[in-house]
């Protein structure tokens, strides 16, 4: 059985299916965003043209039906909760759209910003998935090394929120030991995790919130890439 940090025992997904999982996590997240201006006039007539190119494209059948249900529920209708883990998910789209060659890498305290992932994803066009040249993937190492950074960050953040204090994390990672860990020199100020220009024990509380939400939807994104489970919700995560 594969550990938190190896490559899954399932087949990793193709690059059709990676670009088409991007987009419904995409509508997902659009759809969050939309219910801040659910008293707005046009957003329902929003919601129907979304929904509409969802089953123009096929991408209705991607959906999973919790996500089918979300999509489809009225504006102004969602929870909190709910609204708020469906915004994440721009996160998991940003993670797809790295190993699709549509993103460069972000730094692990910085949000992803959806307007830098649409027009390269092609959200909205008729065509996404009809380019002139098949969607390609990066290289299976690639992606185990973005997944054993993603897994080092969102450990560390998890840790830390149990036994919070300094740590010699870069020691941590270089003893590997349970999984396969990684982490990139920028993500690391005087051997620990830095957030915000401060090492996490000095970080502010809703920063340290903030990036644990971002490590955690990266993880689970980098996971599924690496073939943990073909349905993205079931892949298993840090808890």
């Amino acid at each position: 059985m594969s550990g938190p940090g190896e490559p899954g025992r399932h087949s990793r997904p193709q690059a059709h299916e990676v670009l088409c999982r991007a987009l419904v996590l995409f509508s997902v997240a659009a759809r969050a965003a939309m219910e801040a201006d659910a008293a707005r006039r046009d957003a329902a007539d929003w919601q129907v043209r979304m929904l509409a190119w969802l089953e123009r494209t096929g991408l209705d059948r991607a959906l999973e039906p919790d996500e089918a249900r979300l999509l489809q529920a009225p504006p102004g209708s969602l929870g909190d909760a709910d609204v708020r883990d469906a915004s994440w998910r721009a996160e998991g789209v940003y993670v797809l759209a790295w190993a699709l060659g549509a993103h460069p890498p972000l730094a692990h305290d910085r949000l992803a910003d959806p307007n830098e992932l649409a027009g390269p994803l092609r959200f909205l066009d008729d065509a996404a998935l009809d380019g002139e040249e098949a969607p390609s993937l990066r290289a299976e190492h690639e992606v185990d090394g973005f997944l054993a950074r993603q897994l080092a960050v969102h450990w560390r953040l998890r840790e830390y929120s149990l036994r919070p204090g300094p740590m010699d994390f870069a020691a941590v990672v270089a003893s590997g030991g349970w999984a396969r860990l990684d982490i990139d020199a920028a993500a690391l100020l005087d051997g620990d995790l830095a957030i915000d220009g401060d090492t996490i024990d000095c970080a502010e509380p809703d920063a340290i919130a903030r990036c644990t939400s971002i490590a955690s939807e990266r993880h689970r994104a980098a996971s599924w890439l690496a073939g943990a489970d073909p349905v993205y919700s079931r892949v298993e995560n840090i808890t």
